[in-house]
């Protein structure tokens, strides 16, 4: 029979919170490690005069609770070589937050036996301390995961082991990502213990208040937290009964021309370089997501969560130098590998689809695509002179077509792909460039209008060369504009 650990817990208070049967293993035991003696329990049992060795110099040793963990494990793995009984004991329940069990579980149970014994964890108390029914839901958190962890807010949420005012801070900051600054919580210290306190304060005070290693927050339900979960019952309660006529008329069909004209305001926060219209406008166009799946979830055809799966799982799959094994010397290959895993996802069909690209996309993208997509077989020019005299030599084409009154709109065609094939080289996207220049007019053409308001003048009633006066001073305004130099322009000076 193999040597045996035993791994009890301590309760989360005095000894009047441990276990009769835990209490009598600890008398009898010849070895017994406590991960930490700064425990009511641990106390009680080292006045009794309880032989005890404690791993609280790993703390101190050790930068990483992980480290920690591992030392604790590694130790206890020689003393059950050595000897045929041990015993572990950890603050509270041995299987409620923590870490330390959880991996000498993993690695020594497939050595020795590994027998958990069951104890009150601070949960128990903790019901009793403040007004809260477990059976309304909750979340157990460590503080060091509350991002990403799922957090709706319509659960209680429990935090235990806030050590210090520190680690608070950093709750704090972190539940403020979910919970509006003035909502309550409960600091509950010394919990378990005669010196039990409940205090209750809002949620930006927090750091304030005394911690130890008994303290524990709890955050009460809140239906206005931040969250996917929120948003996605915003959205089923705008379709459902009682909620939003229009919303509940939309369709797939009917709801296109809003994916696209978010996405353009989404483009024209960026831009702008406007970070705060930028977050509203990703909002937006993250409702279009939502609202597409919430239709089809009434339908029956996926759900949302359908549409996180895929994304992830494709995500993955394409990544395989950073979740697989592939190695990757640049950007390059990892396109060229993403190409081929894509290739292969599409199977058979994969050269059908080789021109297979959306066919709402905007021409100059398209343009884009179409010639990167030419270019991984080679079809490419090898430097930029190759696609600059294409440019001059469509100019002429067209020259000659307009000549001939015949093929003007295709050679004009021409020359926006070999503009398109140019700007691959430089380095400049069409799309964006274009756009940039658009609005560069618009600008440039209200500052012209202005200038002619001031002088008394409108633009319809003036001739061309009255109004390319204008516009060249609108044109000398944006450029002193540019060089800091930005003098009083006067119309008809």
């Amino acid at each position: 029979m193999s040597n045996v650990l035993h791994v009890v817990g301590l309760g989360p208070a005095g000894l009047e919170s441990m276990t009769l049967g835990d209490y009598r293993m600890l008398k009898q035991a010849q070895r017994i490690f406590f991960r930490t003696v700064n425990h009511p329990c641990a106390q009680d049992l080292l006045a009794e005069g309880l032989q005890v060795e404690s791993f609280d110099y790993l703390y101190e040793q050790e930068n990483s609770f992980e480290r920690v963990y591992e030392e604790i494990v590694n130790r206890l793995e020689k003393e059950c070589e050595r000897y045929p009984e041990v015993v572990y004991g950890v603050p509270g329940h041995p299987t409620v937050a923590e870490r330390s069990v959880v991996l000498l579980v993993d690695k020594l149970s497939k050595r020795f036996q590994v027998k958990v014994h069951p104890a009150l964890s601070f949960l128990d108390p903790l019901f009793s301390a403040i007004p809260m029914d477990p059976v309304e839901g909750f979340l157990l958190r460590n503080y060091d995961a509350l991002k990403g962890s799922g957090i709706t807010g319509k659960e209680w949420l429990i935090v235990p082991q806030v050590y210090d005012g520190l680690i608070a801070s950093e709750v704090k900051l972190d539940l403020m990502d979910i919970y509006p600054d003035e909502v309550e919580l409960y600091v509950v210290q010394a919990l378990g213990t005669k010196m039990q306190k409940v205090l209750k304060c809002p949620l930006y005070q927090l750091d304030h208040q005394k911690f130890d290693h008994l303290t524990t927050v709890v955050v009460p339900p809140y239906d206005e937290g931040i969250s996917m979960t929120k948003l996605l019952e915003v959205m089923s309660t705008l379709r459902g009964p009682g909620g939003c006529p229009w919303d509940a008329e939309q369709t797939h069909d009917s709801l296109k021309p809003y994916l696209i004209e978010e996405s353009y305001e989404v483009l024209e926060a960026i831009e702008a370089r406007d970070m705060y219209n930028l977050a509203e406008e990703l909002g937006d166009l993250l409702l279009q997501v939502v609202f597409h799946a919430q239709v089809a979830q009434e339908a029956g055809e996926f759900q949302f969560r359908d549409v996180l799966k895929s994304i992830i799982e494709k995500m993955i799959r394409r990544h395989p130098h950073v979740f697989g094994d592939v190695r990757v010397k640049n950007s390059a290959e990892v396109l060229s590998n993403w190409d081929q895993i894509k290739k292969e996802e599409k199977g058979e069909h994969a050269e059908e689809g080789l021109f297979n690209f959306p066919k709402g996309l905007p021409a100059l993208m398209l343009a884009v695509k179409t010639q990167k997509k030419v270019a991984k077989f080679g079809f490419d020019w090898p430097d930029v002179n190759g696609p600059l005299a294409k440019v001059y030599e469509e100019l002429r084409e067209l020259e000659e077509a307009m000549a001939e009154q015949k093929g003007i709109q295709e050679e004009f065609g021409d020359i926006l792909f070999a503009l398109v094939n140019l700007s691959r080289f430089i380095k400049c996207d069409p799309e964006d460039s274009l756009r940039k220049t658009i609005r560069k007019f618009q600008l440039r053409f209200l500052e012209m209008k202005k200038l002619a308001a001031h002088a008394g003048e409108k633009l319809g009633d003036l001739t061309l060369q009255e109004m390319d006066h204008y516009w060249e001073m609108a044109k000398s305004k944006e450029k002193n504009k540019e060089i800091g130099n930005n003098p009083e322009i006067k119309a008809g000076v």
